[in-house]
């Protein structure tokens, strides 16, 4: 059986040598995400053509849960290259924050 983050990548193995890409993917695979959400967000993901419609994936994010807002902020943030807002952390479970730190210490791995 394969894994959602196998699910997400598909034939975009390119995916996982991208630092940037790697944790948007990762993010969205994470188990605090409900397959619905995830659902909603991937039509916004376009790996064939590897772009992403950030704007439209914020939009529909708003019915959310705050933590996972937070997560995907964190994501596009980590996705542009750009500092996170670390204050966020204070505000995810226990759990998000653990998931939060994994995600900035892949995207920064060398």
């Amino acid at each position: 059986m394969m894994s959602v983050q196998q699910q997400l990548i598909g034939p975009h193995i390119w995916v996982k040598r991208s630092p940037e890409w790697s944790a948007v993917l990762d993010t969205l695979a994470l188990p605090l995400f409900r397959d619905q959400e995830r659902n909603a967000l991937i039509p916004y993901i376009d790996l064939e053509h590897r772009t992403i419609d950030w704007e439209s994936i914020h939009q529909r994010a708003q019915g959310f849960s705050k933590e996972s807002r937070i997560l995907l902020r964190i994501a596009h943030a980590l996705y542009n290259g750009g500092d996170c807002q670390l204050s966020e952390l204070g505000e995810l479970s226990s759990a998000g924050r653990s998931a939060a730190i994994l995600l900035i210490a892949q995207r920064y791995r060398q």
